[in-house]
């Protein structure tokens, strides 16, 4: 999956979840925005020119990447943000990216060190451009619904529709 697929599916994944959880606090708002801010920071392997899905699409990535997010926001001083917040944040972002890339034909082991076992679905190319599309489309549309429904309150009904 590509840049634009995974932060649709952080979108879809974050914001579907606060809509049927009706989750609206500022803070869980702004750990929704690290999520899919985030949900890319596991191809740093590219831009550092490392073995691809190697050492940064796995559980260890994703418990390191928590604990320095939760590090950074428990010293930084956000009101109602601290370690807690910072650790599911970086910790979510990293699983949300490498369910992505589940997805795709690369093999790789997302449960290192706990298992060496590669693991890849093979349902399209990360490069497939119509995936990636209509990824970042529907985790865009989710996110919008979201935030005229349950964070603005403003109801959508179809036409006709029984109240």
């Amino acid at each position: 999956m590509n840049r634009d697929g995974h932060l649709g599916m952080a979108m879809a994944i974050v914001f579907g979840a606060y809509s049927v959880l009706d989750i609206k606090s500022t803070e869980s708002l702004i750990v929704g925005f690290l999520i899919v801010g985030l949900s890319t920071l596991p191809d740093i392997d590219l831009a550092l020119e490392i073995a691809h899905r190697k050492y940064t699409h796995n559980l260890a990535a994703s418990i390191v990447a928590g604990l320095l997010l939760g590090a950074v926001l428990e010293m930084g001083g956000f009101k109602g943000l601290g370690f807690i917040e910072g650790f599911v944040a970086g910790f979510t972002a990293v699983w949300i990216h490498i369910l992505g890339d589940l997805l795709t034909y690369m093999e790789f082991q997302p449960f290192w060190p706990i298992s060496r076992r590669k693991i890849a679905l093979k349902l399209f190319k990360s490069s497939n451009r119509a995936v990636n599309r209509a990824m970042a489309t529907l985790g865009s549309a989710i996110m919008i619904y979201y935030f005229i429904t349950h964070f603005y309150g403003i109801s959508i009904k179809p036409a006709g529709a029984v109240t």
